[in-house]
């Protein structure tokens, strides 16, 4: 036999070894391309959807910081409502502002999806009269008594019949409501339907309240005399460090017996020194107790539903009540804790049992 057969099978064999080589070695490199590809796209994915989440972050932080800059430079109520109106765009596509007269609800402004089609004007020129009672709409009347949101199906029992054919409310469709609280009550309310962002909402809502409140307290407030501090907007407070103190010998005043029903206070016999310190700490208790309506408005519920407003709210609550100590109680005998009664006013409803056994109660 001649050697050309034995070397014609092992080309045979050879070439059929390298060609699984080179098909294996293929899949290899393809997996590997493949592997690195993903890898590299979802690393970018990852990074663009970083990027985009901080920047969707950063555009919702200016758009609110801008709202809330808005709505506290507003001059007066309609100037405020049609302000609100406005930074609410973005949050929902319907809404409209009512302002409450006992038992009436009252719409002020409006913005609805048939007027921004149409190009009508969203102030108030454009507004279709539109009021109601209160026991007309059982939603505005929740949100009137608990002063807290409430979410309600656009029923006519529960938002009116009026206000259902004005926004053309379907069925099953879900209308929110913030209280714009003010002065102790709900002065008005913030009406939103369709794609609701009700976190944001909440927010300007309560920032609404709180340059609402000052308005009116700005309007009730006196002009001041020439060289006389004028008391607090609210009832005198009995100055207990000064009321306690002994009458000087000889003081007529001393003689004076106190008329029934009025109470002992002695703010007008405080220097304009201290009459300046009492001022400042009800401006600083004010903004204190705005600050946790703010910032924590869900431990607030919480804390007034379960009576431990004190618990739900004991970081900020001791934190407010060591830097009135530093501030104020030490600046006066006569100080009072006015922390404690704004506290008591603006969280608990004038009820001090919600604030829990726990709470230590007022520092002087």
């Amino acid at each position: 036999m001649t050697p050309v057969a034995p070397t014609a099978t092992w080309r045979r064999v050879c070439e059929d070894y390298f060609s699984r080589l080179i098909e294996d070695l293929e899949q290899q490199v393809e997996s590997e391309v493949e592997s690195r590809v993903t890898a590299a796209v979802e690393a970018a994915v990852r990074g663009a959807v970083a990027d985009a989440t901080g920047e969707t972050r950063r555009a919702l932080a200016e758009e609110l910081n801008q709202a809330v800059r808005r709505l506290r430079q507003s001059d007066n109520g309609d100037d405020l409502y049609a302000t609100l109106l406005d930074v609410t765009l973005s949050f929902c596509e319907q809404a409209a502002v009512f302002s409450i007269h006992q038992t009436v609800v009252r719409a002020e402004c409006m913005r609805r999806i048939t007027a921004v089609e149409s190009g009508e004007e969203r102030g108030a020129a454009s507004l279709p009269a539109l009021e109601f009672s209160i026991t007309e709409a059982a939603a505005f009347s929740t949100a009137i008594e608990t002063r807290d949101p409430v979410i309600a199906m656009s029923a006519p029992a529960e938002v009116s019949d009026a206000l259902v054919r004005l926004f053309e409310h379907k069925a099953d469709e879900r209308v929110y409501l913030f209280p714009l609280v003010a002065d102790g009550g709900v002065a008005s309310l913030f009406y939103a339907s369709g794609n609701v962002q009700a976190p944001l909402l909440e927010l300007l809502s309560e920032v609404a309240g709180l340059q609402l409140h000052n308005l009116t307290a700005t309007l009730r407030e006196p002009e001041p005399e020439p060289a006389v501090v004028q008391p607090p907007a609210e009832s005198l407070v009995a100055i207990s460090g000064a009321a306690n103190q002994p009458a000087a010998a000889g003081d007529s005043t001393s003689s004076k017996e106190e008329k029934p029903g009025e109470p002992r206070n002695a703010w007008w016999g405080l220097s304009r020194q201290d009459q300046q310190l009492h001022l400042a700490a009800q401006r600083f208790a004010r903004v204190q107790v705005a600050e946790m309506r703010l910032t924590s408005p869900d431990a607030v519920r919480s804390g007034r539903a379960a009576r431990n407003l004190y618990l739900a709210l004991q970081p900020q609550i001791d934190t407010a009540r060591e830097k009135f100590r530093e501030k104020h109680i030490t600046m006066s005998p006569t100080m009072v804790d006015y922390l404690h009664l704004e506290l008591v006013r603006s969280l608990a409803d004038d009820d001090p049992s919600l604030f829990g056994s726990d709470y230590p109660g007022p520092l002087a």
